[in-house]
């Protein structure tokens, strides 16, 4: 039997090395998004929001509605058709007052489905409590929940929470304190020393070659972090008479060679292993063998002894077949890359669960030279 679901990336050397966008592998510090989240009512529910227990939905139905001058009794009231949700979105950097953005509704409470609701408008705030947009619309869910007199239910995926694209509007814009004094920052998504090494040797390079700076103006202060000389650079943009946004954008597309570490990712689940070039095995011999254990029940009918009102009755009879099967081994040799261990395990016929647990024997023998990162 072939390996089933294995994906080995088949990657050479000069793929592995090749250059890559500054902008692609890091952000400039400051300029991160801003998560905003609200609590809020869904209305409109066919008979399946939260039920009259939920406190804090029937608390919130009653202080909107006494807001807007309607009287209610002091004993609950019936909330089939509302659901507690929560609201979250993403606001992006520089993102303008009047912007629209995606949010997600998810329920707090116990409403079965919230398909075909509307949301009423929710402030949504910030790590900081400032209220940056609000929400409201209708939602999609993409699924559907449907249930007869008999409590017969058919569901068609997650209807508990709900998408509403475009439906909030940003109201403030936040402050972005991006810069330092005397300082730039660049953060590396995947913090490396070479990488961020590399970078700065890129952008250095620019300067000099481009606009005639001789003293570096990019530092490398850790495996994470590269560091412009801000000053420095408002002195050239003013010499050059170049836009701030213009310097940042160049800088932006510049290229590097960006390291990447020699790692194997598998998942146990799909069978699914990921694997790079850069990944070396010392010579070792893989063996591989198992037993197969299968237990069927092939049921007999016994029939009732002669003169009596007995019925034939089926009763079980479990077998239980063991096979073992030959044990495989292969011998690979010294520097073996991936690529030729999963061509010698398929030639063993290995299934996808067993290269995982290979691949785990051999890094606990010392002689897999990467890491080793199970999902």
């Amino acid at each position: 039997m072939k390996i089933g679901i294995v994906i080995v990336v088949l990657l050479t050397t000069s793929v592995f090395t090749q250059e890559v966008r500054i902008r692609d592998v890091s952000n400039i510090d400051g300029l991160q998004e801003m998560q905003v989240y609200g609590y809020g009512l869904v209305v409109g529910l066919a008979g399946t929001g939260d039920r009259s227990s939920t406190v804090f939905t029937n608390q919130t139905m009653k202080n909107m509605l006494t807001n807007m001058g309607i009287e209610l009794p002091e004993r609950e009231i019936n909330l089939r058709n509302v659901a507690a949700v929560m609201v979250t979105g993403t606001v992006s950097p520089f993102t303008k007052r009047g912007t629209r953005i995606d949010v997600n509704v998810a329920s707090i409470g116990d409403a079965r489905s919230i398909e075909g609701g509307t949301l009423l408008i929710t402030a949504l705030q910030g790590s900081d409590g400032e209220v940056y947009a609000s929400a409201q619309g209708p939602l999609s869910t993409g699924g559907y929940q449907v249930e007869n007199e008999r409590f017969n239910r058919s569901r068609q995926n997650h209807v508990v929470v709900g998408r509403i694209p475009h439906g909030a509007i940003v109201q403030n814009e936040y402050d972005l304190h991006t810069f330092s004094e005397t300082n730039l920052s660049i953060s590396l998504s995947k913090p490396d020393f070479s990488s961020a090494v590399a970078m700065t040797t890129s952008i250095n390079a620019f300067a000099l070659a481009d606009l005639g700076i001789d003293e570096p103006i990019a530092r490398t202060r850790d495996a994470a972090t590269v560091t412009l000389d801000y000053p420095r650079v408002q002195e050239l943009l003013a010499d050059e008479s170049m836009e701030f946004a213009e310097f940042i954008s160049l800088v932006e597309n510049l290229t590097f060679t960006i390291s990447m570490p020699a790692r194997v990712v598998m998942n146990e689940r799909t069978g699914t292993v990921v694997a790079g070039s850069d990944v070396r095995i010392s010579e070792v011999a893989v063996t591989h063998g198992g037993i197969k254990v299968e237990i069927t029940n092939r049921p007999e009918a016994v029939m009732p002894q002669p003169f009596t009102f007995g019925q034939a009755v089926t009763v079980p009879n479990p077998e239980q077949v063991v096979e073992e099967r030959d044990m495989d081994m292969v011998v690979l040799d010294q520097n073996t890359s991936v690529t030729e261990l999963s061509q010698a395990l398929n030639s063993m016929g290995v299934s996808p669960r067993d290269v995982i647990s290979i691949f785990q024997a051999i890094r606990e023998a010392g002689a897999l030279h990467g890491d080793l990162v199970v999902m």
